[in-house]
C-alpha cells in the first residue's frame, strides 16, 4: 500500500472508533446487580426495574403542581331524620314490657345497631322479681381520656303503649349520637347504654329502674370513680318545657354545665328538680352513688304512657334539640372539664 493510502485508512479508523464511543456514551446502561463478598448475585435486574419510582405525568402546562391540600371536614350535625326512623323501627316492636319478649328483640335490633357501626356491643341480662329475664345493651366509644361519660336511654314501654315518645326518642337520639360520634371521638370515653325494664311493674311505685340499677350495681369502686359523668335522655319527642333534672341528692356539676352549654347555643333550658322519691329515669342510680348526673327532657306530654304515645304525635325540633346539645356538649368537654367531674 502506498504511504498516501495507509494515511488516509488510519484517519478513516480513528474517526470510526471515535463514533462508536460517542454512540456508546449516548445509550443509557442498565443498572448492574449488587453483589455479595463472594460474588453473587443479590438481586435482579427485573427487580430492580420493579423498583424504579413510576415518572410523574406532568399537566398540560409541562410544569409539576403539588397536591392540594386536605380540606377540613365540618363535624356532622345531629339528623333529625335519621332519629325519627329509628322512632318508627323502635315503635313497630309494640308495646315493650319488661321481660317480654317484644323487648328481648328491642334488645337484639339495638345490639345489631351498635355492632353495625364497628362497636363491641354486648347484651347484659338480668332478673325481675316476676322470675322474667330482662336485658341492658352496652357499648363503649373509646375517647382521648379514660374519664367515662355514660349515655343512657330505656328501651322499654308501659302497657298499652308503644312508647314513641317514652322513651324510643331518647334511645333515638342516643343511636344518632353514637354515629356520629364513633366516626369522630370526643375527649371522654362514652359508655353507651340502652336499659331495659325501666318502667314501673306492679303495683310498687319504687319498684322500676331495674336495668340502670343492676348495671350500677355491677361497678366497682374504681368504676364508679372513673365515671364522670351520666346522661339518660328519656322523653325527648314532645312538649313546651326543656329542662336537665337531678333528684338534688347528688353532685350538681354535669346540670349546671349542660346549663350553660344550652345557654350559649342559645337553647331555652332550665332546671327542674326530680320529685320522686326514688327518681323518675334512670340517672336514680347514678346519682345515689355519687356520679354527677342530668335527666334531659322536654315536658309534659299528655299522651305518655297510653297508647296514643306513636310516632306522629311527636316534634322532631324537640328531639333535634336535645340531641344537638348533647352532641355539641361531649365535644366541649376537655380535660379540665372532666377532672372537674371527678373531684367531685
Amino acid at each position: 500500500m502506498k504511504p498516501r493510502h495507509r494515511i488516509l485508512a488510519l484517519v478513516v479508523a480513528v474517526v470510526l472508533a471515535a463514533a462508536v464511543v460517542l454512540i456508546a456514551s449516548a445509550v443509557p446502561r442498565r443498572p448492574q446487580p449488587a453483589q455479595s463478598p463472594s460474588g453473587e448475585t443479590t438481586r435482579s435486574l427485573d427487580t430492580l426495574e420493579a423498583t424504579r419510582a413510576p415518572l410523574r405525568e406532568l399537566p398540560p402546562s409541562g410544569i409539576a403542581t403539588a397536591p392540594a391540600p386536605l380540606q377540613p371536614t365540618e363535624p356532622r350535625a345531629f339528623d333529625a331524620d335519621a332519629a325519627m326512623a329509628d322512632v318508627r323501627v323502635l315503635e313497630a316492636f309494640g308495646v315493650r314490657a319488661g321481660g317480654s319478649d317484644a323487648e328481648a328483640r328491642t334488645a337484639a335490633w339495638l345490639h345489631a345497631q351498635l355492632e353495625g357501626m364497628g362497636l363491641d356491643a354486648r347484651i347484659e341480662e338480668f332478673a325481675l322479681p316476676s322470675g322474667a329475664t330482662s336485658r341492658n345493651v352496652i357499648a363503649r366509644i373509646e375517647g382521648l381520656s379514660d374519664a367515662v361519660v355514660v349515655l343512657g336511654a330505656h328501651f322499654d314501654t308501659k302497657p298499652p303503649s308503644p312508647g314513641a315518645n317514652d322513651n324510643a326518642s331518647g334511645c333515638a337520639a342516643l343511636l344518632e349520637i353514637a354515629r356520629i360520634l364513633t366516626e369522630s371521638p370526643v375527649v371522654p370515653t362514652l359508655e353507651i347504654i340502652f336499659f331495659g325494664s325501666e318502667e314501673t311493674l306492679g303495683r310498687d311505685r319504687d319498684a322500676h329502674h331495674f336495668g340502670s340499677r343492676y348495671r350500677v350495681a355491677q361497678m366497682s369502686a374504681a368504676e364508679r370513680r372513673q365515671t364522670a359523668g351520666m346522661i339518660s335522655l328519656d322523653m325527648i319527642g314532645y312538649g313546651p318545657a326543656f329542662h336537665s333534672r337531678t333528684m338534688g341528692r347528688g353532685p350538681m356539676l354535669l346540670s349546671d354545665m349542660l346549663l350553660a352549654h344550652a345557654a350559649g347555643l342559645g337553647i331555652d333550658m332550665t332546671y327542674r328538680k326530680d320529685p320522686g322519691s326514688s327518681g323518675w329515669s334512670d340517672h336514680e342510680a347514678y346519682e345515689l352513688a355519687g356520679v354527677p348526673v342530668s335527666w334531659i327532657q322536654w315536658r309534659d306530654d299528655p299522651v305518655y304512657h297510653t297508647a296514643g304515645d306513636v310516632s306522629g304525635h311527636l316534634q322532631p325540633d324537640r328531639i333535634e334539640t336535645a340531641g344537638r346539645l348533647v352532641l355539641e356538649f361531649l365535644r366541649s368537654l376537655d380535660a379540665q372539664a372532666l377532672k372537674r367531674l371527678l373531684e367531685r
